[in-house]
């Protein structure tokens, strides 16, 4: 299974905006699976979006999102986006981080 997952961090979450979130993906036709949960005392909010075409979901999201003129601001420093593949050594790719100082990969 592919899917591409977008988790925002717990320190965000308070004032993240999860309707603004979803109409911006929404837009591009994508309706993700929402899971949202508590670990160690943070909670966690991803949105998992399935595909079996990874690279297209890929454009889209971040035509929708991390390319996008005015949204970009508001998710690009609160989130991690992931690729996930269970054929890859690690399972999973980072394809954006909110640290500019971390490596991401491109699918």
């Amino acid at each position: 299974m592919q899917s591409i997952s977008i988790q925002i961090q717990p320190e965000f979450l308070a004032d993240f905006d999860r309707t603004a979130f979803l109409t911006q993906v929404r837009a591009v036709g994508r309706a993700p699976e929402i899971d949202e949960f508590s670990e160690k005392g943070k909670t966690y909010l991803t949105y998992t979006f399935f595909t079996e075409f990874p690279k297209k979901l890929w454009q889209d999201l971040q035509a929708a999102l991390y390319s996008h003129v005015e949204y970009a601001k508001t998710i690009s420093p609160i989130s991690i986006a992931a690729y996930e593949d269970e054929t890859l050594p690690q399972g999973y790719l980072i394809l954006h981080h909110f640290d500019p100082a971390e490596k991401v990969s491109q699918i």
